[in-house]
Parts: structure tokens; C-alpha cells; sequence
């Protein structure tokens, strides 16, 4: 027992809220259709993420760390520019609340699916749409009281465990699922000796499953703004200070690269394994449709488990992505308007604007379908401009000395980043088609 708590304790931190938000339901979408397509052909990629996020988080920690008490927004406006900050808090507002919305829907279908209430048909009669819609509006409200009892009652520290202990109950959840593939060791072992596989034409339609698509989508679902942005407040509030440097990173290995970078494999195997030797593996397009047939990871007398289990684990994933989608509207919200950002029992005004921004995204999520066109805006702005220009500004202000002191960056974190730069870089150019033909 006593291993156990100290385990723990060696979790819980900003890196392990970090984990847990990174494990949502996007990046479930993404390692599950990749194994579906490509089966293991595509591991290598998970394996080259892993030192990219692992570094990408850590350096930006070290920022908030460094300059404990000092909001990142706060630190571009003084030493790049005040646009600069202004551009980033224009952006992720917008971006991660309609985020937010998306989590709540994911949590609130998953919740209700495991109850057997599925949503209506097209053939389905207004009272039936009616009659669900009720139900997905109190379920989401109701999971939406949830969550701020998670991250309000008791605090900072309080949230900090929930996230630590939701990012093991998925990592479980999906190391359950992908067990039975094991047995196909040397195929797996195969998958991370790196190749691009052929792109996969999809039987009876046009479509192509681009390999090089959904290597993008893996690496894509870890380089995330929205972490790389509010971990120097977590930190912070963490009481992180340049005498934790080594701790914070031993922790974002610990957290990024061995737990997250397990429970992203074993998504991808689960899906290898029980999908992609299903006839019409290349038609699987949606994480719902996964969930439903990986009753093939299980033995037949245990087939029932694998859907029950596989919904529960992307409920987990979801809320998780949720709770930080929030955090990073209200931390970088306060900042730039030089509030108190701090996450503690006595700002009132966080948890008020934290309750809002919570309640407001559970009541519209049901509801309100966003234009293609400004879903296509936001993302598509988030993926060209704003992965780039956040890792631009933590590679300038890791090198400053008026920053970082004595605690600059070095050669080879510098050349991670850069690595990790010219990564969003290419995904930008490769999602840039998609956002000029709107135009």
C-alpha cells in the first residue's frame, strides 16, 4: 500500500493534468482509426511523438516555473509584444470553448450509451427527438455540476488528484482492451520500425484513408496549444519554482512519456488487433462505430465487456479534455486583463467565470450545432497559425535571459523544440488546403 500512495504522489502534478487532458476523445479518434486502417504499421509514430511532447510541455512548464507568479500571457505581452498576446487570447477563447462543447457532447453520449439510450434515428418522430434531447440536456447539465465539484470543492490540489487518478482509470481501461493482442507480439514489435504504409482506398466510394493523414492526426493530438499555454500557469499554481526543474521533468517523463505514451499504444494495438481484420476495416470513420465492434478484443464468453468498457474510457477521456479546455479560457482570460488567474479557495472570481464558462458549454453543447464554416475557421487557425507561432515564443523566451536566467535552454532542447516546430509547421501546410477552400 504504502508503494502505492508513493506512486501516486510521484504522479500527481501539473505534468499528470497535462496527461490526462491530452488523453481525450481526440486523440482516442485518432490512435483507434489508425490501428483500424493501417493495423500496428503506424506505433514508430507514437514512439517519435513521445519525445516531442515530453520536451514541448516541460519547456513551457519551465517558463511559468522560472517566473513563478507570472501569467504566461503576461510574459509575451512584456517581452514580445502585447498583439502577440492579445492574437493568442483571441484565438484560444473561441477554440476552447467550442472544445468544451465537443467534450460535453462526447461525455453526455457516452454516459447516456451506457444506459442503452442511443440518440434517435432519422426516421425518429419529433416526440422521440424531443424526448431524447430533454435527456441529453440534464445529463450534460448534471455532468457539467460534476466536473466543478471535481475542480472546485477542495481546490487546486483536489484537482490535481481527480485528473492524476482519471488518467489511470483510462490508462486501465484501454491496457484492458488491448491485452488480447498481445499475442500478435511480432507483428507489434514490427509496427515501430519506422515506414509509411500505402494509403487505403475505402471498397465502393472515392475515399482514400491517407496514411500520411493520420500520422498528422497522431502527432497533432499531443502538440497542443491549449497545453503548451496553460501548463506555466499550472505549474505556478502547483507552487513549481526554479529549484523544481528536475522534479517537474522527471514527472513530465514519467507522466508524457511512460503512461501516455503506453495508454496512446495500446489504444492503437486495440484497434490493430480487433478492427482493422474486420472485412469493411477501411469504412470505420467514427470512434462510435470502433467502440461498438471492439467486442472483438475480448473472448467471446467476455465479448459484452468490450463496448461497456471502451465508452466508459472515453467518457474519462472526455471529461478530462474538458476540465483543461475550461481552465485555459479562464486562466488566460484573467491573465490578459491582469486579474488574479491564481487557482486558489479565496479567488472568487475564478470559480465564478470557471462555473460560467462550465454551465454555459453544457447547456449549448445539445443544442447548438456550429456553421461547418466557423468550426473550419477556428480549427483551421489553431493548426496554421497558433501550434507555430506558441512554439516560436517558447523557443524566444526559453533563450532570454531576462526570462530564464540562468536557466536558458540548451542545445538539445532547443533542437527538440525546432524538431517540434517544423512537425506544426507540416501540419499546418497539410490542413491548409482544406482552409483556403473555404474562401
Amino acid at each position: 500500500m504504502n508503494f502505492i500512495i508513493k506512486l501516486f504522489n510521484e504522479l500527481v502534478g501539473p505534468a499528470a493534468v497535462i496527461a490526462a487532458g491530452t488523453m481525450g476523445a481526440g486523440a482516442v479518434a485518432s490512435l483507434i482509426l489508425a490501428g483500424a486502417w493501417f493495423r500496428y504499421d503506424l506505433l514508430w509514430v507514437v514512439l517519435f511523438m513521445l519525445p516531442l511532447f515530453v520536451i514541448a510541455v516541460d519547456s513551457s512548464s519551465r517558463i511559468g516555473s522560472v517566473n513563478h507568479g507570472v501569467g504566461m500571457l503576461s510574459i509575451v505581452r512584456r517581452h514580445i509584444h502585447p498583439s502577440v498576446a492579445w492574437f493568442f487570447l483571441a484565438i484560444n477563447v473561441p477554440i476552447h470553448i467550442l472544445v468544451a462543447m465537443g467534450q460535453f457532447s462526447v461525455m453526455t453520449s457516452a454516459f447516456l450509451s451506457l444506459f442503452g439510450m442511443h440518440p434517435p434515428g432519422v426516421a425518429a418522430s419529433p416526440e422521440q427527438l424531443a424526448s431524447y434531447l430533454k435527456f441529453e440536456m440534464g445529463t450534460s447539465v448534471a455532468l457539467g455540476v460534476l466536473m466543478l465539484w471535481l475542480v472546485l470543492s477542495q481546490g487546486y490540489d483536489r484537482m490535481q488528484k481527480a485528473m492524476t487518478v482519471m488518467m489511470v482509470v483510462m490508462f486501465f481501461c484501454f491496457l484492458l482492451i488491448a491485452l488480447r493482442s498481445f499475442g500478435e507480439a511480432g507483428a507489434i514489435l514490427a509496427g515501430f520500425v519506422p515506414s509509411i504504409p500505402p494509403d487505403l482506398p475505402v471498397p465502393g466510394t472515392d475515399t482514400v484513408r491517407m496514411s500520411t493523414g493520420s500520422i498528422i492526426a497522431i502527432v497533432g493530438a499531443a502538440i497542443a496549444p491549449g497545453a503548451l499555454l496553460a501548463i506555466p500557469y499550472l505549474s505556478s499554481d502547483a507552487g513549481s519554482d526554479a529549484s523544481s526543474l528536475q522534479r517537474d521533468l522527471r514527472k513530465s517523463v514519467l507522466n508524457l512519456g511512460i503512461i501516455f505514451g503506453a495508454y496512446a499504444m495500446f489504444i492503437l494495438i486495440a484497434g490493430g488487433f480487433a478492427l482493422y481484420p474486420l472485412q469493411n476495416h477501411a469504412s470505420i470513420q467514427t470512434v462510435h462505430a470502433a467502440g461498438q465492434v471492439l467486442t472483438f478484443a475480448f473472448p467471446p464468453a467476455m465479448a459484452f465487456m468490450g463496448p461497456p468498457i471502451f465508452t466508459f474510457g472515453l467518457f474519462i477521456a472526455a471529461l478530462t479534455t474538458l476540465v483543461i479546455s475550461v481552465q485555459v479560457v479562464i486562466y488566460l482570460s484573467l491573465d490578459m486583463l491582469g486579474k488574479n488567474w491564481t487557482y486558489s479557495s479565496d479567488n472568487t472570481l475564478f470559480r465564478r467565470l470557471l462555473i460560467v464558462v462550465t454551465l454555459i458549454s453544457a447547456v449549448l453543447a445539445p443544442v447548438w450545432t456550429f456553421p461547418a464554416m466557423l468550426k473550419v475557421i477556428l480549427l483551421m487557425g489553431v493548426n496554421v497559425l497558433i501550434i507555430p507561432m506558441v512554439l516560436i515564443a517558447m523557443i524566444y523566451l526559453l533563450n532570454k535571459k531576462t526570462v530564464m536566467g540562468e536557466h536558458t535552454a540548451g542545445f538539445w532542447r532547443n533542437l527538440t523544440l525546432v524538431v517540434c516546430l517544423m512537425v506544426a509547421i507540416a501540419l499546418g501546410i497539410d490542413k491548409l488546403p482544406d482552409y483556403l477552400a473555404i474562401f
